[in-house]
């Protein structure tokens, strides 16, 4: 079960403003079953959009990079992707723009795991060996190519496997992959199940803090929709405040996402800011740009929406 799956639509009336009389605006919303994503649950449950006239509808999707041809196309109003996704889609000139900050990455929200009696236990293992990752030329294969280039292993002797992240831990257990790249709570769930290793933290040393995702939508639906960009904003803000605090946090895996209480006290949360920070989201432009993940620069400042 999903961090979504049991957000209830607080009603219907279409996409733009000019319906909130008679009801509440609804916002078609694609979105990860992953921590990262969680103050989008509590804000549709303790009634956040709700009071800004939204009725929130979620949609889970496989990953930011898939589901952004539905955003484009308009069969998604808003999507929870990660900032890799975002960006390239950008310099292909698909027509995005980033309107708020999901999470930033802090130490243990991701792992690069084996099982028990790998034989991969450091991070120079990992070369020329098969990673599972949820899509490939993504924030995982980003952030494990920075990550290990800086402990001497070139990025062309990674090898990553694309695995849904539901899918990965039994990926790993069969031997689909040999190493896989894990969020929460995806990665406490395979350290109780599978007692799988961290042998590396794809968000430590040059990807230290890095944003990971943040919200996204056309520029031609916040030009039509002003009103309800900044609704959602404001309650995603006040949401994201709430989630930062562990006794908030926690009860929600548990009740929305289906996580053993025991595992939701062992979750290394995400950072949840309540402002957008396009010098800190050009950090990941960089890195795509060494990495080989764009053919040119990209200027974050004109990706992000300003408030």
């Amino acid at each position: 079960m999903g961090l979504l799956s049991t957000v209830p639509v607080l009603g219907a009336c279409g996409g733009g403003d000019s319906g909130a009389a008679a009801g509440p605006t609804e916002v078609r919303v694609g979105v990860l079953p992953i921590v990262g994503a969680a103050p989008l649950t509590l804000a549709a449950e303790q009634g956040l959009f709700a009071a800004g006239g939204l009725a929130v509808r979620p949609e889970r999707v496989q990953s930011g990079a898939v589901a952004l041809p539905a955003l484009v196309a308009g069969d998604l109003d808003v999507l929870f992707g990660n900032h890799v996704s975002t960006i390239a889609a950008r310099s292909k000139n698909l027509d995005v723009v980033i309107i708020a900050e999901a999470s930033r990455a802090r130490p243990d929200n991701f792992s690069v795991v084996t099982l028990p009696g790998s034989a991969i236990q450091r991070p120079t293992d990992l070369a020329g060996r098969t990673i599972g990752v949820n899509a490939l030329n993504n924030v995982g294969g980003l952030t494990v190519s920075a990550v290990a280039a800086a402990e001497g292993v070139p990025a062309d002797r990674l090898t990553f496997v694309e695995i849904p992240f539901p899918d990965m831990a039994n990926a790993l257990a069969g031997g689909r992959v040999e190493a896989a790249f894990l969020p929460e709570p995806f990665l406490s769930e395979a350290r109780r199940t599978l007692a799988v290793r961290t042998v590396l933290d794809p968000c430590s040393g040059p990807t230290a803090g890095l944003p990971i995702d943040g919200y996204v939508v056309t520029s031609r639906f916040a030009e039509e929709n002003p009103d309800t960009v900044q609704a959602f904003r404001d309650a995603l803000v006040e949401a994201q405040r709430r989630c930062a605090d562990r006794a908030v946090l926690e009860p929600l895996l548990v009740s929305s996402a289906g996580i053993k209480p025991e595992t939701a006290t062992r979750i290394s949360a995400s950072a949840y800011p309540t402002t957008t920070d396009a010098a800190q989201i050009q950090r990941v432009a960089d890195l795509m740009l060494r990495f080989g993940a764009l053919p040119r620069p990209v200027d974050v400042n004109e990706l992000v929406l300003a408030a």
